[in-house]
This record gives structure tokens, sequence and C-alpha cells, in this order.
């Protein structure tokens, strides 16, 4: 603002005009005279607040919004002469106002000679604001020229720190409430205001709604909020926020099971949360009911909620349930959810990630669909350059029962005569899922030798019936052919991009058995736990470290960090003899010099002399 002025007085809050005489009406047709004003304001950072000044049209022209008879407050300098105006302070106090120079019209559309016209605007507190008095200047113009109609002076203040100081908090009650908010809260504490304005309350950020405020107590009702522990805070009007007290928001509302649908053999069921089970399913948890075939019922054998783990994180929305029968299509179900409560009566078979049990017994109904017919494709294949595993991705999910991952199932051809194509294994790393509510897009399998570079391999599956199918169980087709084509060669080395000790037991030499470094490449690499490596000291010590031997290798499972750990106490080169150095024990920090049998997926040697980083040392 223009400047930080004193403490306001009493007075001044009922009137901020100043005592000199009203000069004369300056333009044709139009006057003026101050009327009034709302009071000053306390104001907090961050805080919207209101400013109204009243002034009577005493001239002979209507002032008419929207026309060029309007009439506007205009901002004004320090100096109260220069109006339409505004230093640079002032623009972030700006609260919509009607431009950055005029802060609003009359809120009337029309002020008739003799009526009273209303100027109202908002000012916000920057959330930087200093503490301090800042003052606002107008005076009336013509909105259509800017011409001031009769200079009066007018300003209205607003204090920031002005509050009485921070409240001191000592209870909340209760100090617990539902996710929902609604719940009425009792705050105590000292030092509490509640003029010019209520106090704020936040909750967790969220600010609440005050019903009632004392110099000991407030009332507020709290917002809406996530699960969990918040910090409630209470800030006076232009003060700091309070000292935090703990509010906790508990999920106390019940998953409702929203819908079903069913076809072939399957009824999906949708609830309004994920959802796990306390307890294995029982035949008891569900009733289907066919409504259009009473002799003819369904029975439930299972469903696919999984049991709970020990967060309760692992729930589904949606389910499926498996029936004995087909349902037939066109038949009206009514599938009801028949929950009990287990243990101390503290949980159900079926809750949701706070433990809330699912609200039973509730029914849905649907007229069951025909089942899906259409079969499972396999839609791609992948596998990297050097790589012994080949991923095959399907059009829907798939599962498998009693398929086998070896020659007779699953062979590969490639387009090079000269090579032998490689042979099925065993299962991947992501095997095909084996019962029907795990079913999953994609599996992979292992395969003999690596994968050569710009290759094209054909992947050709032979399931039997009911060996590879989707969740309608429509069978994958015997024999599904996919082709993929493998990347280019590589012949970019791979460096060691970080070096360092990983523990270094007894002296400050790599000697003692324990001690141990690693170092990491730049890409996957073949794995090898009896290769060499060479390093050398600051003073020219050098060792050999035998992987299998003096030292292990051991690797992280990506298998692009070795970490070498000293297996006996390596003996020091005898003094005067080769690679003895000036002192012959292996000084930390030492040099990676050479890898022996260390090679990426693609054969490559690594490039030791030019990688980033290959000094070991405990950074």
């Amino acid at each position: 603002m223009r400047k930080i002025v004193t403490a306001v007085t009493a007075a001044s809050l009922a009137l901020s005009m100043l005592a000199t005489a009203i000069p004369a009406s300056a333009v044709t047709g139009y006057d003026s005279a101050y009327a009034g004003e709302s009071a000053f304001l306390n104001i907090s950072p961050g805080q919207t607040l209101n400013f109204q000044v009243f002034f009577v049209n005493t001239g002979t022209t209507t002032w008419s919004q929207g026309t060029g008879t309007q009439v506007d407050l205009a901002a004004c300098l320090e100096d109260k002469i220069t109006c339409n105006a505004q230093d640079s302070s002032e623009a972030a106090w700006n609260s919509n106002w009607l431009s950055g120079t005029r802060y609003a019209t009359t809120t009337g559309t029309t002020t008739a000679p003799g009526a009273l016209g209303t100027f109202s605007y908002d000012i916000t507190a920057p959330s930087n604001v200093l503490a301090g008095t800042y003052r606002f200047n107008g005076d009336l113009v013509l909105s259509s020229t800017g011409e001031r109609i009769h200079p009066e002076g007018y300003y209205q203040d607003a204090t920031v720190g002005g509050g009485g100081g921070a409240a001191t908090l000592t209870s909340l009650t209760p100090t617990s409430g539902t996710t929902s908010g609604g719940t009425a809260v009792t705050i105590t504490g000292t030092g509490i205001v509640c003029t010019p304005a209520f106090p704020a309350v936040s909750f967790g950020g969220s600010n609440a709604v005050v019903t009632s405020c004392g110099s000991t107590s407030v009332g507020a009702t709290s917002p809406a909020h996530a699960a969990g522990a918040v910090t409630v805070t209470l800030t006076n009007s232009g003060s700091a926020a309070s000292n935090g007290l703990t509010f906790t928001y508990q999920d106390t509302s019940k998953p409702v099971f929203t819908s079903m649908s069913a076809a072939g053999d399957i009824i999906t069921v949708t609830f309004s949360e994920p959802v796990c089970r306390a307890v294995a399913w029982s035949a008891a948890d569900w009733s289907i009911n066919n409504v259009s075939n009473p002799a003819a019922q369904i029975v439930d054998s299972g469903d696919t909620i999984p049991l709970c783990n020990a967060a309760k994180d692992n729930g589904v929305a949606t389910a499926q349930i498996v029936t004995s029968t087909v349902v037939p299509p066109g038949s009206f179900v009514e599938v009801t959810l028949n929950e009990t409560v287990v243990g101390a009566g503290t949980n159900t078979s079926i809750s949701d990630a706070a433990g809330n049990p699912a609200a039973a017994p509730q029914a849905r109904n649907a007229t069951a669909g025909s089942p899906e017919t259409t079969a499972p494709t396999i839609i791609s294949a992948s596998g990297a350059v050097g790589g012994t595993s080949i991923t095959l991705n399907f059009s829907e999910p798939v599962y498998c029962t009693g398929f086998s991952f070896d020659g007779t199932d699953i062979t590969i051809s490639d387009n090079d005569t000269t090579t032998t194509d490689p042979t099925v294994t065993g299962a991947g790393s992501n095997a095909c899922q084996t019962v029907r509510s795990a079913a999953d897009t994609s599996f992979s399998f292992t395969i003999s030798s690596g994968l050569l570079a710009d290759h094209t391999y054909t992947v050709t599956v032979t399931p039997e019936a009911n060996e590879i199918q989707d969740t309608a169980n429509n069978d994958l087709a015997n024999p599904s052919t996919i082709s993929f084509t493998s990347g280019a060669a590589d012949f970019t080395p791979p460096t060691i991009v970080d070096a360092r000790m990983v523990n270094n037991l007894v002296t400050t030499d790599f000697t003692e058995a324990g001690d141990s470094f690693s170092a990491t490449f730049s890409e996957a690499m073949n794995g090898t736990t009896t290769g060499t490596i060479q390093i050398q000291d600051q003073d020219g010590t050098v060792f050999t470290l035998n992987c299998g031997g003096n030292v292990t290798c051991t690797w992280n499972t990506a298998v692009t960090q070795v970490t070498v750990t000293v297996a006996a106490a390596i003996p020091a080169p005898v003094v005067g003899a080769p690679g003895a150095g000036n002192t012959p024990g292996m000084q930390i920090p030492f040099n990676i010099t050479t890898l022996n049998g260390f090679t990426d997926l693609q054969g490559n040697v690594p490039n030791v002399l030019g990688s980033s980083d290959r000094l070991v040392d405990y950074e």
C-alpha cells in the first residue's frame, strides 16, 4: 500500500474524512457529499474483507451504471489529489475491483439526485504482508472521463496484526469426527477475539464454519476431510495462527453393494469402495435367486474378493462370483449379500480399508446377458536382445490350467537358417495365472539362449482345450502364432557410473575379510561371479581380485550393480616386488583399472578408463 500509518483512533473508525473545507463541485451537473462508511478492518494475511462508503448525489444528474453518467470510486495517491492512480503495492490487494485504479461503481443501477449511493469493494491481504496499517484513499470520479466530481479525501484503513495477538488453544471437544464433516466441535482456549469478525478456524487447511464465539471458546462445524489426523488452528482477525490441536477424521461409512450383472457362469458385483475379506469365502455369504425359474436355482461356488492384508489396502471394488452352473441368458436374477459379524463384533467377512463392515443384507438384481464368446488372441510378443525371456500380450486377460511351458506347447523359430532356434525352458517371472480371478493380459516364458539382434522370431502356442482361457472360459485358438523382430545390435560398451565403499571393518585398507565395495554399471550385465578385477591405490599398489576366490561377487536383481566382498584377508605384496607400491596395503581410495569376464548382455566389454566414476571411496 502507500505507507504504513499509525494506529487509528476510535473516532477515526467512524469517520475518515479530512477535517477541511469541502471544495466546490468540479464537474457541471455532478456533485456529492460524504455520508459515512463501514468500520475500519483488522485483517489476516490471505483474508478477504469488505469496505463500504456512502455518498449522497447532491448534483442534478442521475448516476446510472453502464452509461455516460456512471460514477466510480477511484483510487488516489497519498496526496489525495492524484486520483485514477495507484502505487505498485496496491495491486496485490485488488479483489475484483473495477480496474487497477477504480475500486467500484454504485451498487444500485441508478442513484437519483438526493439519493444515497453505496460503493462496495473487497480487499485481500497478501499472504506475505507485513504487520501494520494500510490505507486506501479514494474519491468519486465521472467514469467516462476520470474527472473528480467533488474532492473530499475519502480513505479507509486495514490493519494487519491488530487483532489482539494469537490465541492459545487448550482443548477440542470432541477430538474426532467423520470424514463427511458436520461434527460440532467446541474449541477452548485463551486470547480469542470475536470482533470485528469471528476468528478463522482451520481443520488441516480446510476452513470450518464458525457458529459461535466467546473469549474462551469457539463453536465450529468440521469440514469434510480425508481420514486421518489433522491439525486444528484458530486465527484471530489480523493476527497469527494459534497453536495446533489434533483432530482425527474417522472413516465410518460402510461399503455398499451397488450393482451386479450376470453372464455365463460369472456374476460381477460392484461395491462403493474397495473391499477385502477378513475370513475366507463361505457359501452362506451370497444368495443367488433365479427369479425367472425358481426350480433352476443357481449356486455360488466362490468369489474373487481377496483376503485382507494387514493394512487392508488390497481390496477391490469390482469382484466376480463364480456360479456352479451357467446363468441362462434372459433370466432375472437377484443377488443378496449376507454378511454376519465375526470375532468380537469388530469386523465382518467383507470390509473396507478402515475395517467398516459391508452393510448387509443388501440385494441387487439384473437380467442375465449372453456369455461373451470372443476368443482371446495373442496381439504382440517382445524380448530384449541378449535376453532369455519372451513376453506374450493378449487381447484380454487369460489364465492357464495345465498348460506346459516346454517345447510341446510353445515353439520358436527365427529367420536365420544358420542359427539354432531357442527352445522353451519354463515359465517366466511374469507367470501365467492359474485361477480365473487373477487373469492377466500377459505372461512370459524363458528360452534356452539369448535373443539375437535384428532377428525375426515366430512364436507358436498350441494349447489344448481349457489350457489357456479368458475369464468367460473361451479358449485361445490352437495354434496361435505371433512374430516379432528383436532390436538392433548393441556395440556400445558399458561403463561404471558409480563406485563406492560398502563396508570397511578394521583398517583404512581394503584387505580384511568382510571389506566390500560396489560398482554400478550403465546397463544390465552378464552377472558373472567368476571374473577378475584389478584395482590400484594412489601410491601404486596393485591387487587382483578373483570373484569366487579371494573375493565374492554378488549382483542386484537388475544385474546392474556388483558388490565385491573380501572372502579372506588379502596379503600385501612383498616390499619391492612389482605392484607393491610405496605402501603395500591397498589404501582407500583406489581405482578400478581392469575388468575381465564382465560384459553386457550383448557381449560388450566395459570401457573402464572411459567410465564416469571408477574411484572407490566412501561416497
